[in-house]
């Protein structure tokens, strides 16, 4: 789908583990089309194994720690990180590739990851998912049955630590109700496509065709 405005956006979406942030996000990217919205989720880089289900391109692209660190090398990469040995990153020729086609991505990363992209994107647009306390947010970490209490007392005190950081981000997102939150991400991208700051570039380009009518006729 084109969109009117033929640039496309980074949105930055962060938020503690259980805020409910990749629901939210992958909500909006199923109602972005009914919404007239070219946006789609950004796939990032890893050297650990395919999982079962996973498809590569899909899920993750994933490459051998030599060509990951190649890609280090290369600046290639907007973002990245380590996690229990295994790199993660976002390649930045895949992201300016759908930027340059229209189409806006999200990036679903961490504060440190949203740092490192805006030294390179400073025009990103930053969201960060909340849950409405942080009693929810125990009670979400416990009720998914997915960690063990060393990992949820891990988990906690990171987020803990963390939401502070909410407070240099363009928007902030309550997420009580999934829909509503995703209605929310999509309102936000389609006004952040037409603010100034995204579209100021079409300012020369409607002046540039000034007497172009005259001279047709």
């Amino acid at each position: 789908m084109n969109n009117e405005n033929s640039k496309g956006i980074i949105i930055i979406v962060s938020g503690p583990s259980a805020s409910g942030k990749g629901t939210v996000v992958s909500r909006a990217l199923e109602k972005a089309d009914d919404a007239r919205i070219d946006v789609q989720l950004s796939v990032s880089m890893t050297t650990r194994g395919i999982g079962k289900g996973e498809v590569d391109g899909e899920t993750y692209y994933y490459v051998s720690k030599e060509d990951f660190e190649k890609n280090i090398a290369d600046n290639n990469l907007v973002e990245y990180n380590s996690y229990a040995g295994e790199y993660y990153g976002t390649p930045k020729d895949k992201l300016d590739g759908w930027l340059n086609s229209g189409s806006s991505v999200i990036l679903e990363i961490d504060v440190n990851g949203a740092k490192q992209v805006l030294q390179q994107y400073p025009d990103a647009v930053t969201v960060y998912i909340l849950p409405p306390s942080f009693q929810e947010l125990e009670y979400r970490l416990r009720n998914r049955g997915r960690d063990s209490e060393e990992k949820i007392k891990y988990r906690l005190a990171k987020g803990r630590d963390e939401i502070p950081e909410a407070h240099w981000y363009d928007y902030i997102l309550v997420n009580e109700i999934i829909e509503e939150s995703a209605d929310d991400l999509l309102c936000i991208i389609r006004a952040e496509k037409n603010s100034r700051r995204h579209i100021e570039y079409k300012i020369d380009e409607v002046l540039s065709t000034y007497g172009e009518e005259n001279q047709n006729d």
